[in-house]
């Protein structure tokens, strides 16, 4: 585990390229190793952002909105990820936390940003703006997902291959699809069989991005990142919807790029794509 990689291990000709999540460790703890090892194996470095403590979002529109699920340690479905840890406090999971992934390549960052009432809130955009204003002069892409989406490339291509045509394309952000599967917590909060997993279908709203950090003059979660002129992306051709379950890792999204990529339209400005 490292907590302020200079020269990390992961790099290549496109540059240093990241994945980073803002996460309770509560709800991922059994299977944020799994995750780690996923990107990682990709090339990828790893960056987690740690909110333990947070009761949720001060966005109005987040599907995480003050003690809507988090004060309840529910997830987004309603299943109480909360449950199989219900007899650890949060220093304690933070200790289990940290011990699952102490001999990773991943960089934990404490991240309990608060309220004026004291309550520690998530805190998400906050969180990619302090990323980028620490790396934007040594990291060239970053992928801002959740820690129960995973990112996939299509057979026959690798993330230098698509990074590589975003940047001939001057282009400075990749807009994902994104395959939704069955929860990986039961509604009580047992671990559920992931080879049980189904895949739901293609994800009808919200988007994530790869974006590059030195073009990044607005961040989002969503739809509204904004990057320095031409402001364009480009976007995943469409990909085939039923795919097997994942084998190794926890149900949730499955984050893909596509064999190839579309011109991108410098009149589609970042924000206004209806991005899945």
């Amino acid at each position: 585990m490292i907590t302020d990689p200079k020269n990390h291990p992961n790099s290549s000709d496109t540059g240093r390229r990241a994945v980073v999540a803002v996460l309770l460790p509560r709800e991922h703890l059994p299977f944020i190793r799994d995750w780690c090892l996923h990107h990682i194996e990709q090339g990828w470095e790893v960056v987690l952002y740690d909110n333990t403590g947070s009761v949720g979002s001060t966005r109005k529109t987040s599907a995480f909105s003050l003690n809507r699920w988090h004060g309840r340690s529910e997830d987004k479905r309603g299943n109480s990820y909360g449950a199989f840890t219900r007899s650890m406090s949060d220093s304690e999971v933070q200790v289990a936390f940290r011990k699952e992934l102490h001999d990773l390549p991943v960089t934990i960052v404490d991240w309990q940003p608060r309220e004026e009432d004291g309550r520690i809130v998530h805190g998400q955009v906050e969180a990619y703006v302090d990323y980028v204003s620490r790396y934007r002069d040594t990291v060239a892409w970053a992928a801002f997902i959740d820690a129960d989406e995973y990112l996939e490339h299509a057979p026959g291509l690798d993330w230098e291959a698509l990074l590589a045509g975003a940047t001939q394309a001057d282009s400075h952000r990749v807009v994902l699809d994104a395959l939704v599967y069955e929860s990986r917590w039961t509604r009580d909060g047992q671990l559920r069989d992931v080879e049980e997993l189904k895949c739901l279908g293609l994800q009808s709203h919200g988007c994530k991005n790869i974006v590059r950090l030195s073009e990044i003059l607005r961040a989002d979660v969503h739809w509204g990142w904004k990057t320095s002129e031409p402001d364009s992306l480009v976007r995943p051709r469409p990909i085939p919807l039923l795919l097997p379950p994942l084998p190794r890792f926890g149900g949730g999204t499955r984050l893909h790029s596509a064999a190839e990529l579309r011109t991108p339209n410098p009149r589609r400005r970042c924000g206004c794509s209806g991005g899945n």
